[in-house]
């Protein structure tokens, strides 16, 4: 059985517009237990993408880093932080890798393979449509069977 994008991306999506304060943008990380986000800009377009790792980049050396967290010890944490005031577009990726819902999971996969990047931003007509995500990838390599053609 051969498997598209489609099947796998995940449609029910959190956004965050580019003025959004990195503060905001980790507590949604944190409660939504996921590590990336597409930005939009005011006008509901793709603009940019964050992950955890363009946050840690930025502000490595806090001790926000260096800590065992809970989910308390994060959002206090927090509210002293400068850095964290800033707004998301700061940090974002403006380098925008997309795939359509119809690409095969072998095409998915070089694209993220290529990029180095581990989320894939699913877009039909130029609209943002879904992500995919290695753990997608991951998810349906272990649930698979032998007649998986990826």
């Amino acid at each position: 059985m051969q498997f598209y994008v489609k099947d796998i991306m995940s449609t029910e999506l959190i956004t965050i517009k580019e003025n959004t304060q990195i503060r905001d943008v980790i507590k949604i990380f944190v409660n939504n237990d996921v590590s990336g986000l597409p930005v939009l800009d005011q006008d509901g377009y793709l603009a940019g993408v964050v992950s955890s790792t363009d946050v840690l980049k930025q502000e490595s050396s806090h001790s926000f880093y260096n800590t065992t967290m809970t989910k308390n010890y994060e959002l206090e944490l927090l509210e002293d932080v400068k850095f964290f005031d800033q707004p998301v577009s700061s940090i974002m990726s403006e380098d925008l890798y997309t795939v359509e819902p119809d690409a095969t999971i072998a095409k998915m996969a070089k694209i993220m393979y290529e990029k180095k990047i581990h989320r894939l931003l699913v877009t039909e007509y130029d609209k943002l449509v879904g992500i995919v995500t290695t753990f997608d990838v991951l998810k349906l390599l272990a649930t698979s069977d032998e007649e998986v053609v990826i």
